[in-house]
């Protein structure tokens, strides 16, 4: 957790991201922030302290560590508990239930993981991410040595994930390994959205295997294990194919949903157009070989599971 006796976000800049436009760096990594309202927060490098607060249009640079400020949104929200897996000396596994985000986001503060923890195991970091509709394992390392080398092993791809969606449809193979490529839609003029995935014109490896596991009336239940981690990869992938996960407003029946959304509570005729009130996508289970070999599994939720049973209206 940040030293920051502020509410913000701490961001570390990867490879990837070296050279970016600090605001368009911001709107990437801060789910719902836009880069007008990124261009208003008041950003340092906490490794770099002498550097002062960043403008809008500096690049930022590989290892640089920012520290973002930002207003309390949510400073009056009981936010729903996480269950506890497993604690030992080196990490906690949570069982994150949907509501929860991972990280501040322009719309959460208390309402997130990172929040929970530094109110029980204050030491305690999240080392991936899970959307904040997506319920399920979610890990967090306890020491500097335990966060250091379980993001090694998530950026390697020693970490086997696996998820459970509902999704629309019946598809028409048992099993199957889409490889379509992803990417961000920061210039794509057929959407509003700025954390929108490309649609199968993006730049990025991305690797899923699926399977059906059960077939209801008008859905299927699919297992998804993504070989690459790419932000929205599951859904993305899902929705190429013909097959959008259940309650999905960013890649579902219609994306003017998840703009609505952001202002409002939906009606109960777009929740009934949606399926369900969030998507239908549970992380299920996670092998880690560090420090030696564990396995954590949530099973699925009873209201995603009554979803495959449920005639579409």
């Amino acid at each position: 957790m940040s030293d920051q006796d502020t509410p913000g976000w701490r961001l570390e800049v990867d490879p990837a991201s070296d050279g970016m436009r600090l605001d368009t760096f911001l709107t990437l990594r801060i789910p719902r922030l836009s880069r007008a309202r990124a261009a208003r927060l008041s950003v340092t490098v906490v490794n770099q302290p002498d550097l002062g607060p960043l403008k809008k249009a500096a690049r930022v640079r590989a290892g640089m560590i920012l520290w973002a400020e930002r207003p309390l949104p949510d400073g009056d929200v009981i936010p729903p508990t996480p269950r506890m897996i497993h604690v030992d000396e080196h990490m906690i596994i949570l069982d994150k239930p949907p509501g929860l985000a991972t990280h501040p986001t322009a719309s959460r503060f208390k309402a997130t993981v990172t929040w929970w923890l530094a109110q029980h195991w204050p030491e305690a970091e999240p080392v991936h991410r899970l959307d904040v509709e997506t319920s399920g394992v979610m890990v967090a390392a306890r020491t500097d040595l335990a966060h250091r080398a379980l993001k090694k092993a998530f950026a390697e791809g020693r970490v086997q994930k696996r998820y459970l969606a509902v999704v629309e449809g019946q598809p028409e193979w048992d099993t199957l390994r889409t490889e379509t490529p992803l990417g961000f839609v920061l210039d794509d003029p057929t959407t509003h959205s700025e954390v929108r995935i490309k649609m199968g014109r993006g730049d990025k490896p991305a690797c899923t295997d699926l399977r059906v596991l059960r077939r209801g009336p008008d859905r299927a239940l699919v297992e998804a294990r993504p070989v690459h981690g790419r932000q929205h990869q599951i859904r993305v992938h899902l929705s190429l194919l013909g097959h959008p996960i259940v309650g999905d407003k960013l890649y579902g029946p219609d994306e003017g949903l998840f703009l609505a959304h952001l202002d409002r509570p939906l009606t109960a005729a777009e929740i009934a157009t949606l399926g369900h009130d969030r998507h239908a996508l549970h992380a299920a289970g996670i092998a880690l070989s560090w420090p030696h070999a564990h396995a954590f599994e949530s099973p699925l939720p009873e209201t995603l599971a009554m979803l495959l049973e449920a005639r579409r209206q």
